[in-house]
């Protein structure tokens, strides 16, 4: 339904001609259909993501899938209650958009984060399994009794391939998400032709004809059925996600076990005083110190008959499970100490390490809404200028459907390659930028000189490159470069920066030629593919727990303790691999990159 404006529009210019002429309607009227939904999405994403962080994951998704059910509803019910005064219908519909997307713009970062968080959970549990059945191999082992063995090679060691097999799930779950995005708009599309296509009579409905406008050969009453049912049909949709989610819907494990790992550390820190504290951390070995609150049994470390000996920090201390790669980074954290971590507040130490990361997926999403939003929101100005000013209604739609389709092949192909080590998430949304930067340029470029026929290969090679790559990995990388306290939040922030592109496109397209209009796009995404290199990890075979360890840790003002996998050359950005003093660009052996000091 978000994408349904830009497909609706010519509907709407036919059923309310003198309103869209400006002699009913104001021009501010007309403008806000598209203006309100985009800062409707703006708002959800920040508001709903940061209260995610809070209040669960699952209070957070049934929340937007209310806002979108009650919008959806109301749109409906605007079409067929409000239908014979064009001003109070668009008034209406640009408050309901409004209320509509909000609930979308909070469906990005908790559905994002859930799934990502759910692969991670699939992963835990398998780890686990992994480590009880090691365990109980040397058990036996002890005891001269034959160790269990699975597929006769034994579970004690984990094969790497194995290890790579479990992790890559999350970046496909991930995707196969959002590609409920592409389809939802494919199906949207579909159902708007297919009803445009049933409801037409046998008179050529000529969108413009010579500059002149034509009558339309659709009855007002039809177009607005068409309306109706396809907005009803999403209404159905939506208010069955939401009972869904009332019954199904389960709190994300891993947010919860975050949670309570970050409470504990906080009792645990504000225990001590500054000078217990320093002593702890400099001189006096951990088993010295005997006087500590009892954990809850809701705490790491403390499960029945665990040895007392557990005390302050031991919790922090057990979350690195550090490799020892490398030295320890000569600049990157010893900015600030311990004690002054421990003064500062979260979101400050969030933007003191993570805060090029926020800026660049943010700046990357931005860019790149400002060609996706412009090509969605004004699809049919990209379609008429593609396929000719005689194009009716009706071809129209089928040529949006086509657009859709081959949409959707991208979302689905994104998710298929997405965890391969050697496409990754990095390399996809890089080489995603720059195809489709490219196709839109040569759009823009060739405008004039290209057949409509030629030209509409090169939009729809960038709508299915598009999808194959920065929409999808936009939407993805924050659900993974972010520690589980911050996710939702930072997911938020970079798609509402994402959708200020599409605000900017919504305006500024407006009023710029066609051939102006793929040249902008091609320009966005040439740039969007430079701040990706600069300041984007890959993390596709990165164990995202450990990003939760590195901050936990932050937060215990214990930063310099972790030297796991997250601090690994191959998983930082190339900003990041400047500051920890590792050389700026890798070597390739076997597969494997290599970075030297």
């Amino acid at each position: 339904l978000l994408f349904s404006v830009g497909i609706l529009k010519p509907l709407w210019e036919m059923l309310y001609p003198q309103c869209f002429a400006e002699q009913t309607c104001s021009s501010d009227l007309i403008h806000s259909l598209t203006y309100n939904v985009v800062l409707g999405v703006i708002t959800g994403m920040i508001l709903l993501g940061s209260l995610a962080n809070i209040i669960g994951r699952r209070a957070g998704s049934i929340a937007t899938a209310s806002l979108m059910t009650l919008g959806a509803l109301g749109m409906l019910g605007s079409s067929l209650f409000l239908a014979s005064d064009a001003e109070l219908l668009f008034q209406a519909m640009s408050i309901l958009l409004f209320i509509f997307g909000v609930g979308v713009g909070g469906e990005y970062p908790l559905s994002a984060s859930s799934a990502s968080e759910k692969a991670m959970a699939t992963l835990d549990r398998r780890r686990k399994a992994e480590q009880q059945k090691a365990f109980e191999n040397e058990i036996k082992q002890t005891q001269g009794i034959p160790a269990t063995r699975e597929n006769e090679s034994g579970p004690i060691e984990k094969k790497d391939e194995d290890k790579e097999d479990s992790g890559l799930s999350s970046g496909k779950r991930v995707l196969l998400v959002f590609s409920m995005q592409g389809l939802g708009i494919f199906v949207n599309t579909l159902v708007i032709t297919s009803l445009l296509y049933l409801t037409r009579l046998s008179k050529r409905d000529n969108y413009v004809d010579n500059g002149e406008q034509e009558e339309y050969n659709y009855d007002a009453n039809q177009l607005l059925n068409v309306w109706r049912i396809s907005y009803a049909i999403g209404a159905l949709v939506l208010a069955y996600v939401l009972s869904s989610r009332l019954e199904y819907l389960k709190e994300s494990e891993v947010w919860v076990e975050d949670k309570k790992r970050r409470q504990g550390i906080k009792r645990r820190v504000s225990f001590f005083s500054k000078k217990e504290t320093a002593e702890i951390r400099g001189s006096l070995p951990m088993t010295t110190v005997t006087t500590l609150p009892k954990p809850d049994s809701s705490e790491e470390g403390s499960e029945e008959g665990s040895p007392r000996i557990k005390m302050a920090f031991s919790e922090v201390s057990a979350l690195s499970n550090g490799t020892g790669f490398g030295p320890t980074p000569r600049n990157y954290i010893t900015t600030t100490t311990g004690e002054e971590d421990l003064q500062t507040s979260a979101f400050t130490l969030l933007l003191h390490h993570y805060g090029h990361r926020l800026f660049g997926s943010s700046a990357a999403w931005l860019l790149w809404d400002v060609a996706f939003y412009g090509n969605k929101l004004f699809q049919s100005s990209f379609l008429l200028a593609l396929t000719g000013e005689k194009t009716t209604l009706l071809e129209l739609s089928a040529a949006s459907l086509l657009n859709a389709f081959i949409a959707l092949l991208g979302y689905f192909a994104a998710a298929a390659i997405i965890d391969h080590p050697r496409v990754g998430r990095l390399r996809l949304q890089q080489y995603g930028f720059l195809v489709t930067g490219t196709l839109f340029t040569l759009c823009g470029v060739s405008y004039s000189n290209l057949s409509s026929s030629w030209l509409m290969v090169l939009y729809l090679g960038s709508s299915f490159f598009g999808q194959c790559g920065p929409n999808a990995t936009t939407f993805l990388i924050p659900a993974e470069i972010f520690p589980t306290e911050m996710r939702t939040m930072c997911h938020g922030i970079a798609a509402a920066s994402g959708k200020v592109g599409a605000l900017v496109a919504s305006i500024a397209f407006a009023y710029a030629r066609e051939q102006d209009l793929f040249l902008v796009s091609g320009y966005a995404s040439f740039a969007a593919c430079i701040i990706t290199f600069m300041t984007i990890p890959d993390t596709t075979r990165l164990d995202l727990s450990e990003t939760d360890k590195k901050w936990r840790l932050i937060l215990a003002g214990r930063k310099a303790e972790y030297n796991g996998d997250a601090n690994k050359p191959e998983y930082l950005s190339f900003y990041e691999r400047q500051m920890y003093g590792y050389s700026c660009l890798p070597y390739e052996a076997d597969g494997v990159f290599n970075y030297e000091l």
